[in-house]
């Protein structure tokens, strides 16, 4: 169905039941949402199931979009768990499709480039920012599945 594979769906069709949700009673149309809701509660919950994020875990998924060798290295770093830096010597344009994925993915990746010696070597290190990220992403969903459940004010918008 919708969003198995992609979660980032995920907070659209939340938006979609949270409108439905805003119109008069007299406009809704609930029981043509009714799989959405299904889905949308199955998704919270297997995702609430996830253990959380271990304190030694630096992994990050990086996402599709690219599959160049220099997204290779930087999928395999992002993706080890106990790895939080790497220095790549790196000639400008890696340098630049590399800071350029980091920013898009807006991944918690500080990255630098040491100007010494040639190529110049960019610096990649991963952030105690993805910490509390996983947890506010974890506050969000429990706040998502109690609104799904009717445990919560219909009117509070927590954001997936």
């Amino acid at each position: 169905m919708l969003c198995e594979e992609n979660e980032d769906l995920l907070p659209c069709l939340l938006a979609v039941l949270r409108a439905e949700r805003a119109l008069p009673r007299a406009r809704r149309q609930t029981t043509k949402l009714d799989a959405l809701v299904r889905h949308c509660t199955r998704r919270m919950e297997a995702r609430l199931a996830r253990p959380p994020r271990g304190d030694d875990d630096w992994s990050i998924e990086l996402g599709g979009g690219c599959s160049c060798e220099l997204c290779d290295v930087l999928g395999g770093f992002l993706a080890d768990r106990a790895r939080r830096t790497l220095e790549w010597p790196l000639a400008k344009d890696g340098r630049r499709h590399v800071h350029g994925r980091l920013d898009r993915a807006e991944l918690p990746v500080t990255h630098q480039t040491r100007r010494t010696g040639r190529p110049y070597t960019l610096v990649l290190t991963k952030t105690e920012a993805l910490f509390e990220r996983d947890t506010q992403v974890r506050r969000r969903d429990q706040a998502n599945l109690a609104w799904l459940q009717g445990k919560a004010n219909p009117t509070a918008h927590a954001r997936a």
